[in-house]
């Protein structure tokens, strides 16, 4: 692309307008800095961007008073290209936010501005026609260690009635990883590039909702039609530029946030976060901002199937898996026993498992499309259902969860000696925590850290440093066929052979299965475990064993964990080790909570018994 300025008197205006810019130091305006992403470090300011090509300075990253300059100079340019027929690639097509914000504060003449059509831009804000956005929340999904925690992203609506037809804004990583320790190490490190992507909604629905369980929570914004036409011009800025994602603080929550500051640059979202940005607290921050006039909730396919089912005897349950399976007729269904409202829901069971298993492709379109005009053809005999048919109770909501910190102070006994702990989690939920608001079996602890004083030895002990703690406790059952899993890895005290507390590392995934019953859940895995130490005399000991539980709630603010390990070490050091535990909880408040543990272990020939009382602090 060549390129070049304009003539004499262009010259001179493009002259008065970067005095102009200068004497009101715009470079320094807090929208200005919003619109580059600059956030205050050491020795000045940095962009969070890191695609060169979002700036037109060679120093734009850190240097906010030049970039302004040369945005300036940018809309000056005339381009020269026969084989383009528009000026797409011109920078007032390019940053449409930054031209509508300097066109206004320098009161800027378009007819001393080179003439640039930017067709591409019209087009597209033709047919976007931003009207309102949606803060959308999809619950997290255990089986993938990228979306653990949740997600965000914001959908922009149209004056078009259907939502599905709206438009979904997504930050995330680019990479072909979910999983394993390069994803953990690049993610920490920044070293995937994160894009914003521009989808139909429905596509993200079927995604998140139909394919990976997670319901969803649509957070209504209260912005102006003005405030979001702003950030909708913030966004085509953004198309094709990355920033360097960050899995616990720069990620596909924190970026959004962005967004949102550019349709009102009052608020300060991004800088009332922490060292982590949990999706969470995001939404916390949303609405403690006052920018939510409403939510809804979306629930899942696999939430859908679940209830219509919950509604269904065993026969008929029975029967419409049968018909989404192809192993029934739909036909059948109408010439059975039971009265108009138990075919319709035994139809619609079968219509929703039907789409559930097209979605995770276990069918070919072919044999979805034959099968799903069957069911539908005879579910059309049965007429049309009164609104409120499938009331499905919304859950807790997940912003009115406990907050994803937590401190604990505690008192106990281990055999003979009394101990004082202090105990700190930075992110986020433990089975035994406030359940509202958050998936129920879940659990997922970062660096989990606690710290034991013995007043009998006068000495301060690290009693674990928990990296990583996930456990995903999903039940089991006929319509859904889900394997349990959990992994653990970090440091902890361990007993050896001469009666004393060592520390070890310890890695330990487990798989199996849980069932659900009227008042708890069980469970069975099979364990591995890996212990790394200098104290053994091999250096480590990996075992194998089984271990099992039950969980459930006695009362509304009363939580109760029963379980028991046993692993044999027959690699490395060869020892035996068995557990038994009951871990309790009373729920205070919201964010506070009593614990009270007790715990007995067979390790080395050697016994122990452990009894602890703590309270729980969540901020």
């Amino acid at each position: 692309m060549a390129a070049s300025t304009a003539g004499a008197s262009d010259d001179a205006y493009l002259s008065e307008l970067l005095n102009l810019a200068e004497e009101k130091a715009l470079h320094e305006a807090r929208y200005w800095q919003v619109l580059l992403h600059y956030k205050s470090r050491r020795g000045g300011m940095e962009s969070l961007v890191d695609d060169h090509k979002f700036f037109l300075s060679p120093n734009g990253k850190r240097d906010p008073k030049a970039e302004l300059a040369a945005t300036i100079r940018g809309f000056f340019l005339f381009l020269f290209r026969e084989d383009v027929e528009n000026d797409d690639e011109h920078p007032r097509c390019r940053f449409p936010a930054r031209y509508a914000w300097l066109k206004k504060n320098l009161d800027m003449d378009e007819s001393g501005l080179p003439p640039v059509e930017c067709k591409k831009f019209d087009e597209v804000m033709e047919e976007v026609n931003p009207r309102s956005a949606v803060f959308v929340f999809p619950a997290s999904y255990m089986n993938s260690p990228a979306s653990m925690f949740g997600h965000t992203f914001i959908r922009i609506d149209t004056t078009r009635e259907s939502k599905l037809l709206s438009h979904a804004v997504n930050y995330a990583a680019i990479t072909e990883e979910t999983f394993g320790p390069f994803f953990a190490f690049k993610g920490i490190f920044g070293l995937y590039p994160g894009y914003f992507s521009i989808l139909p909604y429905y596509q993200k629905i079927k995604e998140y909702s139909d394919v990976d369980q997670r319901d969803m929570w649509e957070y209504y914004l209260d912005l102006t039609e003005e405030e979001v036409w702003r950030m909708v011009l913030h966004i085509w800025e953004l198309q094709g530029i990355y920033s360097d994602y960050y899995f616990f603080d720069e990620n596909c929550s924190y970026h959004p946030l962005l967004l949102l500051e550019a349709a009102r640059p009052s608020l300060s979202l991004s800088d009332r976060m922490g060292l982590s940005v949990i999706p969470v607290d995001t939404i916390r921050a949303v609405y403690d901002a006052g920018l939510v006039r409403k939510v809804e909730y979306r629930p899942s396919k696999a939430t859908k199937i679940r209830y219509i089912a919950s509604l269904l005897d065993d026969e008929s349950r029975e029967q419409g898996m049968d018909v989404a399976g192809g192993r029934a007729d739909p036909g059948e269904v109408l010439q059975g026993e039971g009265g108009r409202d138990e075919k319709i829901r035994t139809l619609d069971l079968a219509t929703e498992y039907l789409q559930y298993d097209y979605a995770r492709g276990e069918l070919t379109k072919e044999a979805y499309i034959e099968r799903f005009l069957e069911i539908l053809k005879v579910r059309g005999k049965l007429g049309k259902t009164e609104e409120g048919f499938y009331d499905i109770k919304p859950p807790s909501r997940p912003d009115r969860g406990h907050l994803s910190r937590r401190l604990s102070f505690g008192l106990g006994v281990k055999d003979d000696r009394g101990f004082q702990e202090l105990r700190f989690r930075p992110a986020y939920h433990a089975l035994l925590d406030p359940g509202e608001g958050y998936i129920e079996g879940s659990q997922i602890e970062f660096f989990d850290t606690a710290l034991r004083y013995y007043p009998s030895d006068g000495k301060v002990e690290l009693e674990a440093f928990e990296i990583l703690d996930i456990v995903s406790l999903a039940p089991r059952d006929r319509l859904f066929k889900t394997i349990s899993w959990k992994v653990m890895t970090g440091f902890e005290q361990r007993l050896f052979p001469d009666k004393n507390d060592h520390l070890v590392y310890r890695l330990g995934p487990a798989g199996g299965v849980v069932y659900k019953g009227p008042l708890a859940v069980g469970y069975a895995m099979v364990e591995s475990d890996l212990l790394i130490s200098g104290r053994f005399d091999e250096s480590y000991a990996l075992g194998l064993g089984l271990s099992g539980g039950v969980i459930g709630e006695l009362t509304e603010r009363w939580k109760a964990h029963l379980s028991f390990k046993s692993l044999w070490y027959e690699f490395g050091d060869e020892h035996r080790r068995y557990e038994a535990a009951l871990r309790q909880s009373f729920q205070l408040g919201t964010n506070s909570a009593l614990s009270l543990d007790i715990m007995r272990e067979r390790s080395f020939g050697v016994y122990w018994t452990e009894a602890r009382v703590g309270w729980r602090m969540f901020f």
